[in-house]
């Protein structure tokens, strides 16, 4: 009973791996899969890009302090 699944919920699941060009909506769906990876990858690239700018502008201040010609 707990380790075997139902019927009914294994049937659908074969007919979608059988021909999943068949039903309708997928290519719309493999679009929104397309644009949401590569929504997610500019996500990244621009928190990676604050980031690293955050960092620079601290070790900057922190360098500019320390120095003999900093500021007064």
């Amino acid at each position: 009973m707990y380790g075997k699944p139902a019927l009914g919920s294994v049937l659908p699941m074969a007919g979608l791996t059988a021909a999943p060009e068949v039903l309708p909506g997928i290519p719309f769906a493999r679009g929104l899969q397309e644009a949401a990876g590569a929504g997610f990858l500019l996500y990244c690239a621009s928190a990676f890009v604050i980031i690293a700018v955050k960092l620079w502008f601290a070790v900057r201040a922190t360098t500019m302090d320390h120095s003999p010609g900093g500021r007064p």
